[in-house]
């Protein structure tokens, strides 16, 4: 395996624990947690992950798991958790104009959802610690095919 350097130990270096990543070493996605990070994400970031039937049931298969409870089934916003300050999680075909990048979440870009699962936004936390970034990828991708127009075909 590489060595990774130690964070906060200097010039130290140790062998990457087999199966993890080191923090601030992602192989697909080098955008920090910032709100310029978020934006540039948008903006330049492509998903690796092929647009396939496997990928997109692999992103359904994990959206059920880590995000249907929040956003629910369609992706409305209708999930079992409310959140208590903002009443309503956001939908993934909202046409309504979003702060952080001007755009509504039907149009929102593979970047700014990854970047969101991965880093978190408003109150939903994030997310890298439980995803891997192959998963984060496929449900991106899932979220991107399937839930972005959902109900407006």
């Amino acid at each position: 395996r590489d060595l990774v350097r130690s964070r906060g130990l200097g010039d130290v270096y140790k062998r990457q624990v087999e199966g993890t990543i080191a923090r601030g070493y992602l192989s697909t996605f080098n955008y920090d947690g910032s709100l310029e990070g978020y934006l540039s994400a948008g903006n330049t970031a492509v998903n690796p992950i092929e647009n396939n039937d496997k990928n997109v049931s692999d992103g359904k298969a994990l959206y059920g798991m880590f995000c249907e409870h929040c956003h629910g089934q369609t992706g409305a916003g209708d999930g079992t958790i409310m959140h208590p300050v903002y009443s309503a999680v956001p939908h993934y075909n909202d046409d309504k104009l979003k702060r952080r990048c001007d755009l509504p979440m039907c149009d929102l870009k593979a970047g700014h959802i990854f970047h969101a699962i991965t880093y978190g936004l408003n109150a939903m936390g994030p997310h890298a610690s439980q995803i891997s970034q192959e998963e984060r990828w496929k449900i991106t991708l899932y979220v991107q095919e399937e839930l972005q127009d959902y109900g407006q075909n």
